[in-house]
């Protein structure tokens, strides 16, 4: 890089350094470290909590689909858009889990449940997140050796784990001087300065390449395995349409339950705020998704176009050294900085270390605290003091840190990132997601019930993770071809499992749903109070129990498509209506294209034609212009309201009387 480069990338990181030691003061108790006092404001959760979900792992994850799959999968991904801005829109599992006033998703366990069962999902939660976690420290320290250029190693020291210790140390550093506080502080800053940048830098690229230089590297593809077209990318082997619905299922139920992030679940100032802040997250994703998707553009044009023939020799020359899944990692970030100018190219290297820090310290942060807040405490049986708490919790943080370390060092990846996230997440996910929806939503739903969901997922997953591994499968086709010795799929999967991760993910999630059902059903002698849970009706507190005067009766259509309820002001209305008329015009898009490639398909007689790949190219720009054009105007409203909302919350915690509520519950509740 240059020197106008390391200027643009020191800069916001020396801003975020002096915020950093300015904010420690307001660490006064357990609940500002866990949860931030409760002070957030909806766009400071949406903007903190954003950049620290997106995190330089899934722009690598993003990167590398688009370079094997380009745009045609993200078509059928529009269904997944939909259904994540119905459940925002409705508070589906934040609201309620909001209402239950805990600070962590173990500990509504404990209150929904027993304590026995908290431990375990304290447990499961733990070690999914940090096997999750094992690999980020390696692919983040192997995108900037292969963004800045840096040689693999100095002196005969392998330079990517001197990175890992910088990289890691520096979250680690923030994370336990001040917990969540510092998190959200440090997360919004980042995301202040990422909004521009990640406009500047996607605009970029739109004027270094040419449309047809574009159009030419996508449209290259052959038949079958189209990058444009949804309709002919069928042969494409593991990000197809498949892949796409499944992710659908899983993700709807497990929604809320993947705790990377469970600081900001427990953050917010109340359950509306909560909900608005999930409410924004549509806009505030705006400039993210167009700079993440301008970048993978531009970087699989430079990789591929016959006009950058040379320095995609270069390029191939430095990889040759790397294994086949490290250097698929690294050549989109390679591509990135052969074409990026000077200037531009340091705002990059800016947003990606963002998106890298702040992945590492909320995740330090979350599975720190579950390992304490879930596990240790819990077991221990009483509670501690206020200090040994908060020692304790720093001394899981360091631990955190030092494992994803360790792990990145000693584990050798061998498969796609995105197909290594699902594996894990699933193993706590499956059991997860009935536990937390039913026991939100279902009086009916049993502590046995629970036990019994999260036995078949755990154990369905933990089944699917052996087959995956090339040595379970073969002990496995073993024994099975010694029952079906005639049979011709076990026959010719020799090397493999027949069935991806994504369709174990289904058989884990839906079996372990039926069971909860099916088990509670059995078992339920008298139903669960909810109201005492929630905090309602008699139970509820007149601190946080907002009642709007006369209010009227808002339709079921206005609660589920538009979110609206009786706290709904009339700016809420708005942002609310705002998003769901965006996504509503994308899907009547979606739905009208998709029909209409189907009857062309299907009754060629009728006289439609079906879109060539020029014309999926073509709307497929439109698409991407619409969002450049629109992320410049959704970055200055997402920076208003975060600065807005960043001064709120340091004059909340200069005023606020702590509580004592560290997370523990006295004694378990009965299922009554």
């Amino acid at each position: 890089m240059q020197p106008i480069d390391w200027f643009l990338f020191s800069i916001p990181i020396a801003v975020i350094a002096v915020f950093c030691f300015h904010s420690q003061k307001y660490i006064r108790s357990v609940a500002d470290f866990l949860a931030a006092g409760r002070t957030g404001g909806r766009y400071l959760l949406s903007s903190a909590n954003g950049m620290a979900g997106m995190g330089l792992i899934t722009l690598a994850v993003a990167m590398q689909n688009f370079r094997h799959a380009g745009w045609a999968v993200s078509w059928w991904g529009q269904v997944i858009t939909l259904a994540m801005t119905i459940l925002s829109l409705s508070g589906f599992v934040y609201y309620r889990y909001r209402q239950t006033k805990v600070l962590t998703l173990a500990q509504f366990f404990e209150i929904r449940y027993c304590r026995a069962f908290r431990v375990v999902m304290g447990i499961l939660c733990w070690l999914a997140g940090i096997i999750n976690f094992g690999i980020f420290p390696a692919v983040g320290a192997h995108f900037f050796i292969a963004f800045l250029g840096l040689p693999r190693e100095i002196g005969g020291i392998p330079l990517y784990p001197v990175l890992m210790v910088l990289f890691l140390g520096s979250a680690a550093v923030i994370t336990m001087s001040g917990g969540q506080v510092q998190n959200m502080i440090t997360d919004m800053i980042q995301s202040l300065f990422g909004y521009f940048m990640c406009v500047v830098v996607g605009i970029s690229v739109v004027c270094i390449f040419s449309m047809e230089q574009f159009r030419e590297a996508m449209l290259a593809q052959p038949p079958g395995q189209s990058y444009v077209n949804p309709f002919d990318s069928f042969e494409v082997s593991d990000f197809n349409i498949w892949f796409i619905l499944i992710n659908l299922i899983v993700m709807v139920y497990g929604y809320g339950s993947w705790q990377g992030n469970q600081g900001y679940s427990a953050s917010a100032l109340n359950p509306h705020e909560a909900k608005m802040g999930n409410i924004l997250s549509t806009w505030r994703m705006l400039s993210i998704t167009m700079f993440s998707a301008m970048i993978s553009l531009g970087a699989y044009t430079f990789l591929t176009h016959p006009a950058f023939a040379s320095e995609q020799l270069a390029i191939s020359g430095e990889l040759a050294s790397y294994s086949a899944q490290n250097a698929d990692q690294m050549a989109m970030p390679m591509a990135t900085s052969s074409f990026l100018p000077a200037g531009i190219k340091g705002l990059f290297a800016a947003v990606a270390f963002f998106f890298m820090l702040s992945t590492d310290t909320t995740y330090l942060h979350s599975w720190g605290s579950i390992f304490i807040q879930d596990i240790v405490l819990p077991l221990y049986g009483r509670p501690v003091s206020a200090r040994l708490h908060l020692l304790l919790l720093r001394l899981a943080i360091l631990g955190v840190a030092v494992f994803g370390f360790v792990f990145s060092l000693c584990y050798r990846q061998n498969e796609y990132i995105n197909m290594f996230q699902m594996i894990t997440g699933t193993f706590f996910s499956a059991g997860a997601g009935c536990a937390i929806i039913g026991g939100l939503y279902w009086k009916r739903g049993t502590r046995a019930g629970a036990w019994s969901g999260v036995a078949a997922g755990a154990f369905l997953s933990l089944a699917g993770i052996v087959l995956m591994d090339a040595r379970g499968w073969h002990a496995a086709r073993q024994f099975l071809l010694g029952i079906f010795p005639n049979s011709t799929v076990l026959q010719e999967a020799a090397d493999k499992c027949p069935v991806n991760g994504a369709w174990l993910s289904l058989v884990a999630v839906l079996c372990a749903g039926s069971v909860y059902v099916l088990v509670s059903l059995l078992t339920c002698r008298k139903p669960f109070n909810m109201d005492r849970m929630l905090h309602r009706g008699r139970y509820a507190e007149a601190d946080t129990a907002l009642r709007v005067e006369n209010a009227r009766k808002i339709g079921w259509c206005k609660r589920l498509f538009l979110g609206f309820d009786e706290e709904f002001t009339l700016r809420d209305k708005i942002v609310s209506v705002s998003v769901f008329s965006w996504t509503a015009f994308w899907t009547v898009c979606f739905v009208v294209i998709t029909l209409y490639n189907i009857i062309a398909f299907a009754l060629p007689a009728a006289g439609f034609k079906p879109w060539d790949d020029g014309m999926w190219f073509n709307w497929m720009m439109f698409y991407l212009m619409v969002h450049v054009v629109l992320a410049p105007v959704t970055a200055v409203w997402m920076t208003w309201g975060g600065i807005r909302d960043l001064r709120e919350m340091y004059r909340r915690l200069s005023a606020l009387t702590r509580s004592q509520d560290d997370g523990y519950v006295p004694e378990p509740r009965k299922d009554d």
